[in-house]
């Protein structure tokens, strides 16, 4: 096996061995002893490959915003009008953190104000990453007017999709036994009524 690729293979061990370790864990009750053994390595190959717990951490982050980007570009492949392609991007979203609470945790908790000094590099990679799908660069991406669709939208639309995800991740079965409908419609329910309200701003 060429060293490069033994390094990613070996690399993609250790970070695949937390991602299943968070299945039942967080990400601060884990041990080093609990990833050696569920990566198959030593400790002295898991930190040649990570200096620190902190660059595990923000490898774990950065897989997480590139898992969740792949589902929103395939939201982004749509053949639809500019309204819908943000409708579909923020249903991609909220399905995304419901089926993956493991990287939706991630993602969230991610403070990148803690670790920009010490990991520059690391962090900037993510941040490339997390704003691929930003609403702001989607709007100029769109060609959307942008005396409507500027930053106080982009901000509004994000609270409402945030907090939809978070709302049906921690009331999502109680909410489905009030309203007497499945969590897949209050979905659809949330983005008709975002359909409506981006359609009266052309």
């Amino acid at each position: 096996m060429e060293r490069k690729k033994k390094k990613e293979y070996i690399q993609d061990a250790i970070i695949d061995g937390i991602f299943s370790l968070l299945l039942e864990k967080n990400w601060a009750s884990l041990s080093s002893n609990e990833i050696c053994e569920e990566a198959g390595v030593s400790k002295r190959t898991l930190y040649a490959y990570f200096h620190s717990q902190d660059e595990m951490y923000l490898e774990l982050v950065k897989r997480s915003f590139e898992r969740m980007n792949v589902a929103m570009g395939d939201a982004m492949t749509q053949k639809v009008c500019a309204f819908d392609k943000i409708i579909y991007l923020g249903e991609a979203y909220i399905k995304f953190m419901l089926e993956n609470p493991r990287e939706g945790a991630l993602i969230l908790g991610f403070d990148e104000k803690r670790y920009e000094n010490q990991y520059e590099k690391q962090v900037n990679e993510i941040h490339l990453i997390a704003n691929q799908y930003e609403l702001m660069h989607l709007f100029r991406e769109l060609n959307l007017n942008t005396t409507v669709f500027d930053g106080n939208l982009a901000v509004f639309l994000w609270a409402h999709i945030q907090g939809i995800a978070q709302l049906l991740h921690s009331k999502g079965k109680w909410m489905e036994e009030y309203y007497g409908v499945s969590i897949e419609n209050i979905i659809e329910g949330q983005m008709k009524l975002t359909r409506q309200m981006l359609g009266g701003l052309k």
